[in-house]
């Protein structure tokens, strides 16, 4: 029998708990009514998460992810595109204590994938389309 795939779709929510069950799917998120701050589980070497926005133009809403504490915090990166196209540049945390990204109005092409390795720390990697750069903040 065929393995199926079957992605994961969030709901319009403020509040976004991943499971660790849902590890190795794509989870579509729609144009949200408001920011929505999704916490990420303990994290587990081979757990990774992908998050693509799902809507047709700029959300009006900010996504937040966060590991929910400095312990867990991200290393790795993303490409920040701006959205009039005369910004491509690196974003990254400071890769010892940055636990939580904010990744304001995202627009369509937005797809984040957060991974751990090493059972510690969440690798980011992935393409945000924005007229803001995201930021990186501890808890």
């Amino acid at each position: 029998m065929p393995v199926t795939y079957v992605p994961v779709v969030v709901t319009d929510v403020t509040a976004y708990t991943v499971k660790a069950d849902n590890a190795g799917l794509v989870h579509y998120v729609p144009d949200l009514t408001a920011t929505c701050t999704f916490t990420l589980p303990t994290p587990k070497a081979g757990l990774w998460f992908e998050f693509v926005y799902a809507g047709d133009a700029a959300d009006a809403a900010n996504w937040v992810i966060t590991s929910g504490s400095n312990t867990y915090f991200f290393k790795g990166g993303l490409t920040f595109h701006d959205q009039d196209g005369d910004v491509v540049a690196p974003i990254d945390g400071n890769g010892s204590t940055n636990s939580k990204l904010t990744v304001n109005t995202p627009e369509p092409g937005t797809r984040i994938r957060v991974e751990c390795a090493n059972g510690t720390n969440w690798f980011l990697n992935g393409s945000v389309l924005s007229a803001t750069v995201p930021a990186f903040a501890d808890q």
